[in-house]
C-alpha cells in the first residue's frame, strides 16, 4: 500500500500550502500507510471503526491520539479533492473515545440524548453511579423533565462524585444522608456559591440517591417512624378499615380518609390523658368534634367517620355502650340549602370564554366540557381511560362509579370534539389514563383535577360560583335533566345514585318549577272560594 508517488504528491501539496511542520504531517501519513501495509488495508477498506482502532494502537504504543489523528484527517482531505477516496473515514471519530471499548459508536447509553459531544459524556460517566444514572436519565426523560434539567442534575450529581472521591467512598450502597448534608455544607462554603443553589443541589442529588438506592433494594432514608397511640393499637385500625373495605365496600381513597381522621382523634385523646377507648366519655366526643370544626370546613365528614367507628367498637364488643347514637350533627343553616346550579346560558359561557390555544387550555376545556355535560364527579372524569372511550359508537364507559356500578354513558359531540382536540396534543406518557399533568414528571392528573375545574370556573365566573366550585357544574347538569322532563330515578341513574334521597339533594334546584307549583295552589282556592281555617 506504501505508494513513493503518492507521498511524494502529497509532500508538494504541503509545500505549496507553506506549512512550516510539514515533515510530521508527512511522516505521521507514511506512518499510517506503513500501518495499512501492514494489515493489508486498501482505501476502500476505511472506516470509522478502523480508524478508531488504530487511534487506540497508537495510544497504546505511547502516543498522543490527537496527534495522529488531526494530520491524518487532514490527509484524507487531500485524498478526497484528488479522487482517490470517496468518503472522510476520520467522520464521526474523536479523540476522547479512544480506548473506551467500542468509541463513541458502541456507547448506546442515555447519556447521548442529553450530550453531543464525546468529552462531556465521558464527563458524567461516573464510576458510582454509572449504572444507575443512565437508568434515572431514561426515567426523567420518559417523565417529560427538560435536557436544561437533566444537564444540572448532571453537574450537581459530578460534583457530589467527585466529593465522595475525596471522602474515600467506593460504594453506592455506602453513601449515607451524612454525606449529603456534609456536602451541602462544604458547597456553601465554596466561593459564589448561594444557598439557593446548594438546596436545589442537594434536592436533586437526594431524588437520584433514592432512586439509585431502590433499584438495589435498599432505602437511602430511613422510612419515618408511624406514630403508635396507645388508645388505638394500630392491630385494631387495620381490622376497622379492613372492614371499611370488605364489609362496607368504600374505595381505597375513602379508606384513606378514616385512617387520617382516626389518626387526629388518636393524637387529640392523648393529649386529654385518655390511655383506653373505654374511657373516652361523650365530653371527649363533644370537644374532639369541636376542635374538628374549626380546622375542617365540612364538618359532618369528620362526625360521619366517627359514628361508624364507634359503632365498629360497639359490635366489637370494644365499647360497652353505643356512642354513635349519642353524637350529634351539626346544626346546618338554612343556606346551606339554597339551590347551588347555573343557568346553562351560563356555563355555556364558561365553556366559549376558555382558551384552546396551549395545551393546558386544551386539556382544561376537555376536562370542564366532561363534567359539565355528563354530570361526572371529578374523581370520576380522572379514572378515565383512553381505552374506556369507544369514538365508533360515541359512547365512553365510566369505571368504579361511586355507587360501586359501571355504566356505559353516551358521549355528547361537545366533549367529544374537546376530547379529539386535546388527544392529538396529549404528552407522551404510558399511563392510561386521559388527563395527565402538563409539568415533569408527566403522570395522571388524578385528585388535582378538580383543582383545574375550580380554578377554571373562578377564573372566568368569578362571583357567579357558589360555594360548591366545580360541584356546581354537576348540579347545573342535574336541573337540565330536570327541566327536560327526566323523572327522579332517570336523574339518579345518570348521576350514579344508589338511593333517592341522594339525588333529592340536586332537585333543590327546581326554585322555578316550586313557585309556579305556590301560585297556581294560590289561583285555585280562590277559584272553589275555599273558607279560611277557623282561628284557634
Amino acid at each position: 500500500m506504501k505508494d513513493p508517488s503518492l507521498l511524494a504528491a502529497y509532500r508538494t501539496h504541503l509545500e505549496k500550502r507553506g506549512l512550516r511542520s510539514a515533515a510530521p504531517f508527512r511522516r505521521i501519513a507514511q506512518l499510517f500507510l506503513d500501518w495499512m501495509a501492514s494489515k493489508r488495508l486498501a482505501f476502500s477498506d476505511l472506516a470509522p471503526p478502523v480508524m478508531q482502532r488504530y487511534l487506540a494502537w497508537r495510544q497504546s504504543q505511547g502516543s498522543r491520539a490527537d496527534r495522529h489523528f488531526y494530520p491524518l484527517r487532514n490527509f484524507f482531505r487531500w485524498l478526497i479533492r484528488n479522487g482517490t477516496i470517496a468518503h472522510d473515514p476520520t467522520e464521526g471519530v474523536f479523540c476522547s473515545w479512544v480506548g473506551v471499548p467500542g468509541g463513541l459508536p458502541g456507547y448506546r447509553g442515555p447519556l447521548r440524548d442529553v450530550y453531543r459531544r464525546p468529552g462531556h459524556i465521558l464527563k458524567y460517566r461516573l464510576p458510582l453511579f454509572e449504572r444507575d444514572l443512565d437508568r434515572c436519565i431514561v426515567q426523567r426523560r420518559q417523565q417529560g423533565y427538560s435536557l436544561h434539567h437533566l444537564q444540572a442534575t448532571l453537574q450537581y450529581t459530578r460534583e457530589f462524585h467527585q466529593y465522595l472521591t475525596r471522602q474515600g467512598v467506593k460504594r453506592l450502597l455506602d453513601i449515607t444522608p451524612k454525606h449529603l448534608d456534609a456536602f451541602g455544607r462544604w458547597r456553601r462554603r465554596q466561593p459564589g456559591a448561594s444557598a439557593a443553589q446548594t438546596r436545589q443541589a442537594q434536592s436533586q442529588i437526594d431524588t437520584f440517591l433514592c432512586f439509585a438506592f431502590q433499584q438495589h433494594g435498599r432505602s437511602f432514608r430511613p422510612p419515618k417512624p408511624v406514630t403508635c397511640f396507645a388508645i388505638l393499637p394500630e392491630q385494631l385500625l387495620q381490622r376497622y378499615l379492613d372492614f371499611c373495605r370488605i364489609q362496607k365496600g368504600l374505595k381505597t381513597a375513602t379508606v384513606k380518609d378514616h385512617r387520617k381522621e382516626l389518626h387526629h382523634l388518636a393524637r387529640f385523646l392523648a393529649d386529654r390523658g385518655r390511655s383506653h377507648l373505654r374511657k373516652v366519655t361523650l365530653v371527649d366526643l363533644d370537644a374532639y368534634c369541636i376542635e374538628r370544626s374549626k380546622v375542617y370546613q365540612n364538618v359532618l365528614k369528620p362526625v360521619g367517620i366517627l359514628r361508624v367507628f364507634l359503632r365498629y367498637l360497639y359490635l366489637q364488643g370494644i365499647l360497652p355502650t353505643n356512642l354513635a347514637r349519642d353524637i350529634q350533627a351539626p346544626c346546618r343553616f338554612s343556606a346551606d340549602t339554597r339551590p347551588k346550579y347555573l343557568p346553562w346560558t351560563t356555563v355555556q359561557r364558561l365553556l366559549s370564554a376558555m382558551d384552546r390555544k396551549t395545551l393546558a387550555g386544551k386539556r382544561d376545556y376537555a376536562i370542564v366540557t366532561l363534567i359539565a355535560c355528563h354530570g361526572l364527579r371529578p374523581r370520576e372524569a380522572a379514572s378515565l381511560r383512553l381505552a374506556d372511550i369507544d369514538w365508533d359508537n360515541n359512547s365512553f364507559w365510566l369505571r368504579e362509579r361511586k355507587n360501586g356500578d359501571t355504566d356505559v354513558m353516551p358521549l355528547a359531540p361537545r366533549a367529544k370534539e374537546a376530547l379529539k382536540d386535546y388527544l392529538v396534543v396529549r404528552p407522551t406518557c404510558p399511563a392510561p389514563e386521559v388527563f395527565l399533568t402538563i409539568r415533569a414528571p408527566i403522570k395522571p392528573l388524578g385528585a388535582g383535577l378538580l383543582n383545574v375545574a375550580c380554578r377554571q370556573a373562578v377564573k372566568h365566573l368569578g362571583r357567579l360560583l357558589p360555594r360548591q366550585g366545580a360541584y356546581m357544574l354537576r348540579h347545573s347538569f342535574a336541573k337540565v335533566l330536570l327541566d327536560g322532563g327526566a323523572t327522579l330515578p332517570e336523574i339518579g341513574s345518570v348521576l350514579g345514585h344508589r338511593a333517592s334521597s341522594s339525588t333529592g339533594a340536586y332537585l333543590r334546584i327546581a326554585t322555578e318549577d316550586m313557585r309556579e307549583v305556590a301560585d297556581t295552589y294560590a289561583d285555585l282556592l280562590l277559584e272553589r272560594k275555599i273558607p279560611p281555617c277557623p282561628a284557634s
